[in-house]
């Protein structure tokens, strides 16, 4: 008997994680949504993260793992990851992170709900290497407001996102390789021209980062954001205003 629902796909790129990876891991096979599968590529971790992964592979096989050759970097490993990805539906995921429960059916459920989103994301509560909550998120939940500056941490934090890939080309979904630090943001300004984007309001991630860091990536590395603005208005058929673009770094000058 066939299962009704389509399979997701959750991409984990892994390097060095052996600390949080079993957390993360079980996070994700424990979803209440059910036909997933975790495709997790080892980018020539030097810990244990490749021996976990294999672990958690032997008990259940909707694990599949693979192991860069050399340290690739994330742009390339995610590429790889996708390539070797079988859902409908992808999804991403951080290695320190912890989904909740619900997550994956939550989203899927949205956007079934939503035909013209092609992105849905979710707010997400910060916390520390010990597990301590200090903040959360505030995205717009709207894609006018999502789509004004479309930046890791800013609008969005895209390792929250599912992605309906079935309303993409082919082979629109692929990373950009010089596109450090901004790797997501560039992906997700190609997919504005088939869909809207969207956040639920529902915190369904918990996201080992503080959130002020965000904005001082953003501010130190300004001229790869200048690039990314050129590179988006160029290719992708994305035309933002340039004050609107950059409206989080003026508000906050």
């Amino acid at each position: 008997m066939s299962n009704p629902k389509p399979l997701i796909s959750i991409l984990l790129p892994v390097h060095n994680s052996e600390e949080y990876l079993p957390e993360c891991v079980n996070s994700l096979l424990n979803q209440t949504y059910k036909n997933i599968e975790i495709v997790a590529i080892d980018d020539k971790s030097s810990d244990k993260s490749y021996k976990l992964l294999n672990q958690f592979k032997k008990k259940d096989k909707r694990v599949r793992v693979y192991k860069n050759i050399k340290r690739y970097g994330i742009a390339i490993t995610l590429n790889r990851l996708l390539k070797k990805s079988k859902g409908s539906y992808i999804a991403f995921m951080d290695t320190n992170d912890i989904s909740s429960l619900n997550r994956i059916k939550k989203q899927y459920k949205f956007l079934i709900n939503n035909p013209g989103i092609v992105a849905v994301g979710s707010q997400c509560t910060f916390i520390n290497e010990k597990d301590k909550k200090i903040g959360k998120s505030d995205f717009p939940p709207y894609h006018d407001l999502i789509a004004q500056n479309p930046l890791h941490g800013i609008s969005m934090q895209f390792e929250t996102v599912l992605i309906n890939k079935m309303i993409l080309p082919k082979d629109v979904l692929r990373f950009t390789t010089n596109s450090k630090p901004f790797v997501y943001s560039d992906l997700f300004m190609k997919l504005l021209p088939f869909g809207k984007f969207a956040n639920m309001e529902d915190f369904l991630h918990y996201h080992r980062n503080d959130p002020k860091i965000y904005l001082s990536d953003v501010k130190r590395n300004i001229i790869s954001l200048i690039k990314l603005w050129l590179r988006s208005t160029s290719l992708y058929d994305y035309q933002p205003p340039l004050r609107t673009f950059f409206s989080t770094i003026i508000k906050t000058a």
